[in-house]
């Protein structure tokens, strides 16, 4: 999955430029080499010695390159911006109802005589889904 093209529209121009004789996207991508894994970046990372039980064994050590993480930050903050309050289709059907009624829900909930611990796994729902469903194409609607 890619990057919307409104997202795109919205980037300053000195934002992952594009080469020479191409647009800023192609199939939903950048065409920029260093954003072009945005947001499916791809880790890297160099194998460390790990010390179990006093045996050394090979631990991969991952790293996220800065700049394209921050890029994919950069869209999933956009993204729970775009869907605060929700999101309806072409159609005129919601789709979403909205990061904010999620987010809110915690007002009701210890007005209610909840705890913090209710909040604390309605929060851990909340994360499950941004963590889960933006990763799998679902700014679509955007």
């Amino acid at each position: 999955f890619g990057v919307p093209q409104k997202f795109v529209d919205d980037l300053p121009d000195d934002i992952a430029p594009p080469p020479p004789g191409k647009n800023k996207t192609e199939f939903g991508f950048f065409t920029n080499e260093e954003f072009a894994s945005v947001p499916n970046n791809q880790e890297y990372g160099t194998f460390v010695p790990y010390e179990f039980q006093g045996t050394f064994l090979p631990a991969f050590n991952p790293e996220l390159p800065s700049r394209p993480a921050r890029m994919t930050q950069i869209l999933t903050s956009w993204v729970i911006n775009r869907a605060w309050d929700g999101l309806v289709g072409a159609d005129g059907e919601v789709k979403f109802g909205g990061f904010g009624k999620l987010l809110e829900e915690k007002l009701d909930v210890l007005q209610e005589g909840g705890t913090s611990g209710s909040w604390a796994l309605h929060l851990e729902g909340v994360c499950a889904f941004i963590c889960l469903f933006l990763p799998m194409g679902f700014w679509v609607w955007f």
